[in-house]
């Protein structure tokens, strides 16, 4: 909470407070859910991410520790501009990157999480990220996004992308609403348009459809305060009652799934 995010200006509750709401929706319907979370919202708010970590149907991930919000951080994507690329990047110098990735593990840790599914904040990440997060024992990253990505090995990590539009991009709530700024700027891998929720769950099972066919795995990526923002879950719990029939998994057991295979 102390990102003081745009979407948090809009909620009446914390975004872990959410994340236990939709968790706890997720498991009526039987579906599991990977939850990635910041360490510093571990420290922030320990009994509410215990609580999480707790939950049977539900898979702690890393989301780094500070989510890029630091002077170091800052200081060191500005130089990757004015350097062109050359020196820096939004991850931090590499001894800085290493030491928010384990201290993201042991905050999460501490919590009971054991933490083996990493992405990073807003997909963000550089030439020494993977090597960092094998290093600190973390087997699975998400941080690929596209339509016609597919879970891959990548020496020794499992690569799972998110293959379906993702909500916080595509769906209005809050800030993201019709003719505003954050909206019509906006272009990423699955194009620029944004719709109500209604529209994207119905998007969303259609890529599913679309993956399954071809014989590969589908990854959602739907968050707390996104979906509870939007129509308080309504959208959400619709998503859920259309999958329940089809085998769903967290990341981690998607990844070990298809590296057995």
């Amino acid at each position: 909470m102390s990102m003081e995010t745009r979407d948090q200006s809009y909620m009446d509750r914390t975004e872990v407070e959410a994340a236990i709401e939709y968790a706890e929706i997720a498991a009526e319907y039987d579906v599991p859910v990977t939850l990635f979370v910041t360490g510093k919202a571990a420290v922030e708010e320990p009994e509410r991410v215990e609580r999480l970590a707790a939950m049977g149907n539900v898979e702690i991930g890393g989301h780094n520790y500070w989510a890029f919000d630091t002077l170091i951080h800052s200081g060191w994507r500005a130089l990757e501009k004015v350097t062109g690329g050359k020196i820096g990047s939004w991850n931090g110098p590499h001894s800085f990157q290493r030491f928010e990735i384990r201290r993201t593990i042991e905050s999460l840790s501490e919590c009971g999480a054991d933490v083996k599914s990493w992405r990073d904040h807003a997909y963000r990440h550089d030439k020494y990220t993977l090597e960092l997060l094998v290093e600190a024992g973390i087997k699975h990253f998400s941080d690929t996004i596209g339509p016609e990505e597919s879970i891959r090995q990548e020496n020794e990590m499992t690569v799972v992308p998110v293959n379906t539009p993702p909500d916080h991009e595509h769906v209005y709530h809050a800030f993201r609403t019709p003719e505003s700024e954050a909206v019509e700027q906006f272009e990423g891998p699955f194009g620029g348009e944004s719709v109500f929720v209604e529209e994207w769950v119905e998007c969303v099972l259609d890529r599913i459809e679309v993956l399954q066919d071809d014989s590969r795995v589908a990854t959602v990526l739907a968050h707390p305060a996104c979906l509870w923002l939007t129509d308080e879950f309504d959208g959400f719990e619709s998503l859920l009652s259309a999958i329940a029939d089809r085998q769903s998994r967290t990341m981690s057991k998607s990844a070990r799934r298809i590296a057995e295979v």
